[in-house]
């Protein structure tokens, strides 16, 4: 609960009541490949979804059945600016990003602060074999995911 507090403290007062959670910007927002010197990204949007994570997970599931087919991008980008990372995110995240079915190769988290950094590494601590960065800027971080 400390941690819808502080993000309530944190952000406008616009979305704490919102009528429909499901016309928020995050909600209708689209995750999708990003050609990018002459790489793929898969960017994962789940941001903007406020204290709705119950949404954001729905949407995470959802884009799963996409991005874990063999023949989409092994780099993704995971955008969770303005959204309430709870410990049921991060893990349902590191599931998917762990998953059998995928290998992935770099994974940036984009829009974190140090705390969802530190529960993100313990989540994917000894469970992945891909690089991970956390970079708070869109461009610094396709910069990161197509360099090798």
């Amino acid at each position: 609960m400390k941690a819808l507090e502080r993000f309530l403290q944190n952000n406008s007062a616009r979305y704490r009541d919102c009528s429909d959670p499901g016309s928020l910007p995050g909600v209708k927002k689209k995750s999708f490949i990003l050609p990018f010197r002459g790489g793929e990204i898969w960017f994962e949007h789940l941001d903007g979804m406020y204290q709705y994570t119950d949404l954001a997970t729905e949407k995470l599931k959802r884009d799963s059945r996409v991005f874990l087919l063999p023949s989409k991008p092994s780099h993704m980008g995971i955008v969770l600016d303005e959204t309430l990372v709870t410990e049921a995110l991060v893990k349902e995240i590191a599931s998917l990003l762990c998953d059998e079915r995928k290998r992935f190769m770099r994974v940036c988290f984009i829009g974190t602060d140090r705390k969802i950094q530190r529960m993100f590494r313990r989540a994917l601590y000894g469970k992945s074999s891909f690089s991970v960065s956390f970079i708070n800027d869109f461009e610094q971080a396709k910069e990161w995911l197509v360099s090798e």
